[in-house]
């Protein structure tokens, strides 16, 4: 009777009594809609070695996938922010989620064209009330570019897997021999698939991305660690020089059978370099930003709603 009961649960859900491989794959028969909610909670580290709290964002929308051909199409409309603390209006990868809508198209793992975000951005920024000196700072038009980076960053992470995998172990060997890590601004040592977890009433691959990753305008973070009192006044002259490496493991959970996340986990410990431009003296300070998003799909009668 185990024997039995194993064999169609290995059927229906791939992966189940035992079973070391399951096959990856990225397409949906249908349109999917899904309920994203995105939360970041950034902290620096004061002089005694305590953690900080600063800005805690958060934010919601709802995410469209479809197939066209061999292409996957993703289709984002933003719902409502719910951000709190010293940046909540001026962190630039957190105000890209309240952009009025992002459409994104991508073939397997390489994102083809990411859509509204430039625009988008622009509107964002001339309706939310802020200071000028804010406004001005977050119009940089690098900053832009770097935004859509980070749409294929995450891309990219939750479309690393494809084909027949292990279910559990280091693949980081198998990823490599296929071509999967070549990536040109972060540098990953590892990937470990954990199992299968459940999320959203969905069977769920998990695995973690160890990687290596520059920042490349870390002013913010030095804004709150600075200017939101956590250290000494003395340190607002330290505003030259600003670089940031971080240690980050990129969680993601999939549907084996859509390639539509389950849930999204990214744990960065960063170290932060500043120069006093007078004294050319160098000081270094600690971060962690925990950016978590949840992936529910939304039901027939919801979405008619």
């Amino acid at each position: 009777m185990k024997k039995v009961f194993c064999a169609v649960a290995t059927a229906l859900l791939l992966g189940g009594c035992g079973e070391s491989r399951v096959d990856v794959q990225y397409k949906v028969d249908a349109p999917v809609v899904v309920e994203l909610y995105a939360e970041g909670y950034f902290s620096t580290i004061d002089l005694k070695g305590d953690e900080k709290m600063g800005t805690v964002t958060a934010a919601y929308a709802n995410l469209t996938y479809s197939n066209v051909g061999d292409t996957l199409k993703v289709h984002r409309d933003y719902v409502m922010d719910k951000s709190r603390g010293y940046l909540k209006n001026f962190m630039p990868s957190e105000l890209a989620w309240r952009v009025k809508s992002v459409d994104m198209a991508a073939v397997d793992r390489e994102v083809k064209s990411v859509e509204g975000l430039d625009e988008g951005y622009d509107s964002l920024l001339a309706r939310i009330p802020m200071p000028e000196v804010w406004r001005k700072q977050l119009l940089n038009p690098e900053y832009k570019p770097h935004l859509k980076r980070l749409e294929k960053h995450r891309w990219e992470m939750d479309h690393m897997l494809l084909g027949s995998v292990p279910t559990k172990g280091n693949i980081t060997q198998m990823l490599k021999d296929q071509g999967r890590l070549n990536f040109a601004l972060i540098q990953v040592d590892s990937v470990v698939v954990k199992g299968f977890e459940n999320r959203d009433h969905r069977r769920c691959l998990d695995y973690v991305v160890y990687l290596q990753e520059k920042e490349s305008f870390p002013y913010y973070i030095w804004e709150q660690h600075v200017n939101s009192n956590i250290v000494p006044e003395k340190f607002k002259k330290y505003n030259k020089g600003l670089k940031a490496e971080y240690q980050t493991q990129f969680e993601v959970m999939i549907d084996p059978t859509t390639g539509v996340p389950c849930q999204e986990r990214e744990v960065k410990v960063g170290t932060h370099t500043m120069v006093n431009p007078d004294t050319k003296d160098t000081a270094t300070f600690k971060s962690q930003i925990t950016l978590e998003r949840l992936y529910t799909i939304k039901k027939p009668a919801e979405n008619e709603e």
